[in-house]
């Protein structure tokens, strides 16, 4: 989606994943222990420059770049340590629809400092208007509204993750997502934003 949204919270800023981004996020992409954790091929840096231009025009697909702020100052002494993602499947007025939210804080030293807990908090008010309902404060007003078919139901959103990825699934149980399905097949768990109720698993 192509949006010129800068989200700021206090410890990461969101801004929109572009050109000048794709060389840091191709050196993320080259290393094995993320392609594995993201379930990600490797790409040359051209072919990276190419997905980063379809991401941005994608009605279905909305990218942001995590910064993370360090002391105040310009966004270009922010440092680069992880993407946020919802990826669209249908449409809004669908039966089906639905809204997978990922999260990477590829930079290891940036982990469990609540860089990804505020980062999605800031993505999923963007994305459904509702920054109470991801116990978020109020966007600044000079944000600029969501591009269509945004803003989202909270109730569209799903996240698949790794079975033995405990802190991602403690991570998105902090927002009030419960795990409603194992996935055997692919050893993954599927979670849905069910706002405090509790969780039903299908096997």
């Amino acid at each position: 989606m192509i949006t010129d949204a800068v989200i700021r919270g206090d410890k990461v800023v969101l801004v929109p994943y572009r050109e000048e981004h794709v060389e840091k996020y191709h050196q993320w992409m080259s290393d094995p222990g993320l392609l594995d954790l993201t379930a990600s091929e490797p790409l040359t840096l051209a072919e990276e420059y190419e997905m980063q231009k379809k991401w941005r025009d994608d009605p279905d697909k909305l990218t942001f770049i995590i910064l993370a702020v360090e002391k105040e100052g310009a966004l270009s002494i922010c440092p680069m340590v992880g993407d946020v993602n919802l990826f669209l499947k249908g449409h809004p007025s669908d039966e089906d629809f639905e809204a997978e939210v990922e999260i990477m804080i590829a930079e290891s030293d940036y982990r469990r400092r609540g860089i990804a807990l505020e980062a999605l908090r800031l993505l999923l008010s963007y994305a459904t208007g509702s920054p109470s309902t991801f116990m978020c404060p109020p966007l600044s007003q000079s944000v600029p509204p969501p591009p269509k078919p945004l803003p989202i139901p909270p109730q569209s959103l799903v996240v698949r993750v790794s079975q033995d990825n405990r802190p991602s699934i403690s991570l998105f149980e902090k927002l009030q997502f419960s795990v409603v399905r194992l996935v055997r097949v692919f050893d993954e768990v599927e979670m849905r934003f069910v706002g405090g109720g509790l969780s039903t698993v299908t096997p």
